[in-house]
């Protein structure tokens, strides 16, 4: 989980650095592609969902790469489709780890940060996927009209900012797909964060009442061991 939340804190600091070129695109896609398998294996327990996620994966890299040399031999909104669906089972999976039941430990405070993450990046490649249909789906200011649709280096930023419910104000969605969808992450952004602390701390006192009546139980039973080692005396 450590590494897992690592990279995923590295794309999100390290993205708006990356320049919309062919080595900067492909450098994307190989830390996305480490992160997909990444969280694959630190968060699904079926070896069946693991392997499939490292096929989709992989077939999504070898789209991007196809892609910065051929462009007109692959379909990029397929190529989107496959990453998006990747995300969206690693949201489940650690979603469904991070709430299980259990004591609260490091790990699972981890967990529901990277799970926060990917709901950020689950959407952008929602809003890739749509900018894909309909380009002008989302308005961005001068100097954010770089491809979208190709990289979503700005659509990343766009639904942070909106999962986040900052809205800096350069860029803004204008078709009613679009729209929607930044209401609905909005609304999942809060929720997620409301949900998790309450969720963590209703988690921590039931290990604290679990605790405390293990520690009554086993003083009682001292207690009656040792009436009956005076009574056997006796």
């Amino acid at each position: 989980m450590v590494s897992f939340l690592a990279l995923l804190i590295l794309i999100t600091v390290l993205l708006p650095m990356i320049a919309l070129s062919p080595s900067g695109r492909l450098t994307l896609s190989v830390f996305f592609s480490l992160t997909l398998i990444s969280g694959a294996f630190t968060t699904i327990r079926h070896r069946i969902f693991i392997g499939f996620v490292v096929v989709l994966t992989l077939s999504t890299f070898v789209f991007s790469v196809i892609a910065e040399f051929t462009p007109r031999s692959t379909s990029p909104v397929l190529e989107t489709a496959l990453k998006l669906v990747c995300l969206s089972i690693l949201v489940s999976m650690t979603v469904r780890q991070t709430f299980r039941p259990g004591p609260v430990t490091g790990y699972r405070v981890m967990g529901g940060i990277a799970g926060y993450l990917l709901i950020g990046y689950t959407w952008a490649y929602a809003y890739q996927l749509l900018i894909q249909c309909v380009p002008n789906a989302i308005h961005f200011v001068a100097g954010m009209t770089e491809s979208p649709g190709r990289q979503p280096v700005h659509l990343i930023y766009f639904s942070f900012m909106t999962l986040t419910t900052v809205g800096y104000g350069d860029a803004y969605p204008v078709q009613p797909a679009a729209r929607s969808l930044a209401m609905t992450e909005a609304l999942v952004g809060q929720l997620y964060i409301a949900i998790m602390i309450a969720s963590l701390v209703g988690m921590a006192l039931q290990a604290r009442s679990d605790m405390a009546a293990h520690e009554e139980d086993t003083g009682q039973n001292l207690s009656t061991r040792r009436k009956g080692r005076r009574l056997g005396t006796v």
